[in-house]
């Protein structure tokens, strides 16, 4: 089995999630970790994770438009993930995050997609309870493919779903 994390970065954040991931499930799986930018080959690849961060109110056009190359990932096992800070501000940018971003990225996606999850996002400082969260998703996320699972709801920050 081949898992590819497909990925684009301004900052390096989206990069060392996808890196953190990537050595999370390492010893179970072969891994690719490709910047969406590269247009890399993903035929080989049973589950395609893809992420981005969100400037300017979308995530980075490179992410979706590789999404599009690729029709929309059809036929493929999909996860999605984001980094972003809207979370932060409680409910409602939980369901804002959900509406707008999660939406945006999602929309283009025509293969099953089997996991989503927002994480907080940083410029400055690395946030080591985002990458511990990543290593602990990318398992569940992985556990749920072997298994033929969903995991139906949006995961946000601090493992939670979005509440109502």
């Amino acid at each position: 089995m081949k898992v590819c994390i497909i990925y684009d970065s301004e900052r390096g954040s989206t990069e060392k999630v996808a890196r953190v991931m990537a050595d999370a499930i390492g010893g179970r799986v072969e891994v690719k970790v490709l910047r969406a930018t590269e247009n890399p080959d993903i035929e080989d690849c049973s589950l395609v994770i893809v992420g981005a961060p969100i400037y300017y109110e979308r995530p980075l056009p490179s992410v979706k438009n590789f999404i599009l190359s690729k029709d929309g990932l059809k036929g493929k096992n999909v996860a999605v993930f984001i980094l972003c800070i809207a979370d932060k501000f409680g409910r409602l940018g939980k369901a804002y995050t959900e509406r707008r971003y999660m939406r945006l990225i999602a929309e283009p996606i025509k293969g099953r997609i089997i996991a989503r999850k927002v994480f907080d996002g940083w410029i400055l400082k690395e946030n080591p309870e985002t990458l511990r969260e990543a290593q602990e998703w990318i398992k569940r996320v992985l556990e749920a493919y072997e298994r033929e699972n969903v995991l139906e709801e949006i995961e946000h920050p601090g493992g939670g779903e979005n509440e109502g």
